[in-house]
């Protein structure tokens, strides 16, 4: 008899919220699902000094097109470790320089796709 495999679960971008830059962040909108778990809205918050900081480090200049990809890129990666289970299942995820450096195969994984 075969056993079908559990889906790993999904990421789907919503988007950004637009007008977050005066409260010092960058919200990407996502929706995830993961075996086990109603679908969940899920907001990735990139603080100010954090997208300041990858955006020196990549070399692109500081609009907040370019802070809405990074929310968007850093969220993907990060929410890629909720769906296999490797970190918490959170609604709403603050990123800061102080998560990164907690986090340098993130910081790694967000170098290499917004270089992609």
């Amino acid at each position: 008899m075969a056993v079908a495999a559990e889906p790993a679960g999904a990421i789907s971008y919503e988007g950004p919220s637009p007008d977050t830059e005066f409260l010092g962040f960058s919200q990407a909108n996502f929706l995830v699902t993961v075996p086990g778990w109603k679908a969940r809205e899920v907001a990735v918050l990139l603080n100010a000094p954090a997208a300041r900081r990858l955006l020196q480090e990549l070399g692109r200049e500081d609009t907040s097109e370019a802070r809405d990809e990074l929310a968007r890129i850093v969220g993907e990666a990060w929410l890629k470790r909720v769906v296999s289970g490797a970190a918490p299942f959170e609604s709403i995820v603050t990123v800061s320089n102080g998560f990164l450096d907690e986090h340098p195969d993130l910081l790694a994984e967000v170098r290499a796709a917004a270089a992609a």
